[in-house]
């Protein structure tokens, strides 16, 4: 992760709190999130029936004025370049409260998923996007030409991406050529 990534990502834990356990947490949370500071959550979220058994799922909240201001999702994925299977960090399902857009907290989310790649020991993280290409683009992702196949779905020819983009982060991380088995359906 870049340092200004990671610098942003530890500002912003520096003034975090995880979410309530009990009544009387979250009553005394209550005038923390009267002063507008931000908190994180960053845990388990149980997998969904429709997309492959992934490693470990987690979601990237960050609530503000206390609501939730902007969201991501992280799996861990095996896919199947020519030479190899390797592992990707996953990110999906980003999005920002359109009452808080521009102040940066999608941005924070996507710092706080990426910081993951050190987490699990990683060295790419995968995901589509289609309007937001400029802002991935912002923070040093690059788009990826690889073709994309699934061999489980029911045409494993056809692209499993439903968004306009492929892009990856870090842009340093040698990246395979050829035909890659996403092994699983987009995300």
């Amino acid at each position: 992760m870049s340092s200004k990534a990671f610098d942003a990502v530890q500002s912003l834990k520096a003034n975090a709190f995880g979410p309530p356990t009990n009544d009387e947490e979250a009553r005394e949370l209550a005038g923390v999130r009267a002063r507008n500071e931000c908190w994180w959550v960053h845990g388990d979220w149980p997998k969904s029936d429709c997309r492959p058994e992934p490693l470990k799922v987690l979601y990237h909240l960050l609530y503000h004025d206390g609501g939730l201001a902007a969201i991501a999702q992280t799996s861990v994925r095996t896919i199947r370049p020519p030479k190899g299977d390797f592992n990707v960090l996953t990110l999906a399902g980003v999005v920002s409260d359109p009452s808080v857009r521009g102040r940066g907290f999608g941005k924070a989310v996507i710092f706080d998923a990426i910081a993951r790649l050190d987490e699990e020991s990683l060295t790419h993280c995968l995901f589509q996007t289609g309007d937001a290409r400029g802002l991935y683009e912002k923070i040093g992702a690059v788009l990826v030409t690889n073709r994309f196949v699934n061999r489980t779905a029911d045409d494993p020819q056809a692209n499993p991406w439903f968004d306009e983009w492929v892009m990856r982060y870090p842009p340093e991380a040698p990246w395979p050529e050829g035909l890659i088995d996403l092994n699983g359906s987009g995300y």
